[in-house]
């Protein structure tokens, strides 16, 4: 977003009195689009109606001349048509691509002083309002690029490029028998081994919760538990499918439950901590 300003703009801002309002677009994950600003009425800019939401507080946006990460706050209240409690539990919201401008409501002709775009981060939610986090662009300067040493496998699970291994070739259905919570359901049907779906994923297929995905922490006794509570409560019934999963272990998992050693990886015999840490031999003890 160029940050460029009409000479009009520029004069309106320099005035002792304005009638600037300042405006979010928001890019979901699911490719949902949510136009909001604080102005008292709705306004149409770019052929897109910028809902008037009462209650949104924006915070001032820090930014510097450098590779430093341009940050601000929203914060507002929960409301059906723009901002829902169950959509930010469901991750809908993670990682939203945003674009932060203000204009004189007065005047659209003006146009636009593009303030800050970059990503929703760190997402705060209660039952009647909300905070997030808007991240600017430079964020994505912070990730680590390169591939790290460690003793568990770093492929994602089977990936066509790395992993190599048809994990889709062993997707199964089936429909929960009863549920004890958000996190943890039965289903009564199932014939598998302990563990065999842990570190897998579970998708719903009907019900509330239908097309959400979920990764397994534990799969025992015909017992799903997962890793994040589902957002609606799952029901007796509600059909999901589910892939095996595999913890990123050389011995365990890739060598002797998935028979895949050849695409492994992870570096086994990489020291650990305790050899790091460990003198004259001792590996991690002072005797």
């Amino acid at each position: 977003m160029s940050k460029t300003i009409s000479v009009a703009l520029k004069a309106h801002y320099a005035l002792g009195s304005t009638t600037i309002a300042r405006c979010w677009r928001f890019e979901r994950r699911d490719g949902e689009v949510v136009t909001v600003t604080t102005c008292a009425r709705d306004l149409l800019i770019n052929s897109e109606v910028y809902r008037s939401k009462e209650g949104l507080n924006p915070t001032a946006i820090s930014q510097e001349a450098t590779a430093a990460v341009a940050n601000s706050e929203v914060n507002g209240a929960m409301a059906a048509e723009s901002v829902d409690e169950e959509e930010l539990f469901a991750g809908l919201w993670d990682g939203a691509f945003v674009s932060v401008f203000e204009v004189n409501y007065r005047d659209l002709s003006m146009g636009i002083l593009a303030l800050q775009s970059g990503n929703i981060g760190d997402v705060k939610a209660g039952r009647t309002a909300f905070n997030a986090e808007v991240r600017g662009l430079t964020q994505s300067l912070q990730k680590v690029v390169g591939r790290v040493f460690t003793k568990g496998c770093p492929w994602k699970f089977g990936d066509p490029d790395t992993c190599r291994f048809d994990v889709e070739a062993l997707r199964v259905t089936g429909s929960i028998t009863s549920v004890t919570s958000l996190r943890q359901f039965t289903d009564s049907s199932r014939t598998e081994s302990d563990d065999y779906f842990g570190a897998g994923v579970l998708t719903m297929n009907s019900g509330q919760n239908e097309g959400f995905q979920m990764e397994v922490y534990a799969y025992a006794s015909d017992v799903f538990t997962l890793h994040l509570p589902l957002p609606f409560n799952p029901a007796i019934g509600d059909t999901y499918s589910v892939t095996p999963g595999c913890r990123k272990r050389w011995e365990e998992d890739c060598k002797t439950k998935w028979n895949n050693g050849n695409n492994f990886g992870g570096f086994p015999l990489v020291p650990g901590s305790d050899k790091v840490l460990g003198l004259g031999g001792t590996e991690g003890t002072n005797l």
